[in-house]
């Protein structure tokens, strides 16, 4: 192992410590990092102690400020050397973008975690844009050349071409970062508060990526030191209903609404990791600790039997598509351009689709699965299927009105 890399472990014992908020002996480093308890004690005394380690109760010591630390300031904290060292114009670059995307990514869960800012959904969206920007942009700078950071002209590459050169394959983490640059392009018509409970799942899944992210160049978490709740960012709430929509605020803004909600379930069925959106989800767990719960069971002499569940359901998986999504599959599958709302509930009603769990789920919305899909479109093959389908529901309804 490298002086370096053992460093870097030492870092680490640190930063675990710190964030559990827990006292140490100097025995407890050396064993985890390799070092003698010498040499740890040599460091503490010398490099340490009194900056980020202090005294603490009965022969122990504890941590404070080592995790605002990145890697590289922990070496050259190490390292007289290193301190010496002049930094380079990349590396003043480096430490320059990376500081100002962390301000902005701050404010942006700032903005976003204040209630009283009307326009919180619109700030955050800004603010992580340039976030994002200045990181990427820094990683450009570490692994290509300082002149890939500029155009012709002599102006900065913008962040699609800076996050094209990142993430050179195509990944869910990209797709997430795709819409929120398309949400700051669209500001106008998609920032408003009825989208929020959606727009939350594709936020809380950025700001999980930017961590990372931030981590994997500097070593340490961008929030080190401050209150994790600011990372929640999920609300829950009804799906917005578009002629509500239409009303408060247009024809275009609806249907630009509309739009990018049938895109989001597009991609959500193409994407299903908490990289590209963080679902809301609620969780039933039994337990004997009254004080634990918030429901409590109790025995009946009447009552239904139960179903015991023994797997969760990974319904992104399972069952991928909303209706509109669903009609969208099966016409681009088949090729049937007549196929529409009207119809595909003709088809539910007729085949009695809700009672086939293996083709339908309605556990939080009403869902399809793949091989309703493609049952679909091989009945459609048929060219009176469809019409006896909506023969059936005309018939049902009007039994319905002449009982009425």
């Amino acid at each position: 192992m490298s002086s370096t890399e053992r460093e870097l472990k030492l870092l680490k014992f640190f930063r675990i410590k710190e964030a559990n908020k827990e006292n140490f002996k100097t025995n407890e480093v050396a064993i985890y990092s390799g070092y003698p308890r010498t040499t740890i004690n040599k460091y503490i005394s010398e490099k340490l102690r009194d900056k980020y380690i202090f005294k603490g109760e009965k022969r122990t010591w504890y941590c404070k400020g080592i995790s605002l630390l990145s890697d590289d300031d922990f070496l050259r904290t190490m390292s007289q050397s290193r301190k010496s060292e002049k930094l380079s114009e990349e590396e003043k670059m480096f430490k320059s973008l990376t500081h100002r995307s962390l301000d902005a990514f701050t404010l942006a869960l700032e903005s976003y975690n204040r209630p009283s800012l009307s326009n919180r959904v619109e700030a955050f969206s800004i603010l992580m844009i340039n976030a994002w920007e200045l990181i990427l942009k820094a990683e450009v700078l570490i692994t290509d050349k300082i002149e890939n950071l500029y155009y012709a002209n002599g102006n900065s590459i913008s962040i699609t071409d800076a996050m094209n050169k990142v993430y050179v394959k195509n990944s869910d983490e990209k797709e997430n970062l795709k819409v929120l640059i398309e949400l700051r392009d669209q500001a106008i018509h998609l920032l408003i508060p009825e989208l929020q409970p959606k727009l939350s799942e594709v936020f809380q899944a950025n700001v999980i990526n930017y961590t990372s992210k931030y981590k994997e160049l500097l070593g340490n978490s961008p929030l080190a030191g401050q209150s994790v709740g600011m990372l929640s960012l999920i609300i829950d709430g009804v799906k917005p209903e578009v002629a509500v929509i239409k009303d408060a605020y247009g024809v275009h803004t609806a249907n630009e609404v509309k739009r990018f909600l049938d895109k989001i379930e597009t991609l959500e069925s193409k994407h299903t990791s908490n990289e590209f959106s963080v679902a809301v989800k609620y969780e039933l767990v039994l337990t004997k600790n009254k004080n634990a719960s918030d429901i409590t069971l109790s025995l009946g002499e009447d009552g239904d039997s139960v179903k015991i569940v023994t797997k969760a359901k990974a319904l992104k998986k399972s069952h991928p598509y909303f209706r509109d999504c669903a009609i969208k599959k099966i016409k681009s599958e088949s090729g049937n351009g007549v196929l529409n709302q009207y119809s595909f509930h003709a088809i539910v009603m007729k085949h009695n689709i809700t009672s086939k769990p293996e083709l339908h789920d309605y556990t939080d919305r009403r869902r399809y699965s793949q091989k309703f899909i493609d049952w679909v479109v091989s009945s459609l093959r048929d060219d009176n299927w469809l019409q006896n389908c909506v023969n059936f529901k005309k018939n049902k309804n009007a039994k319905k009105r002449l009982l009425m």
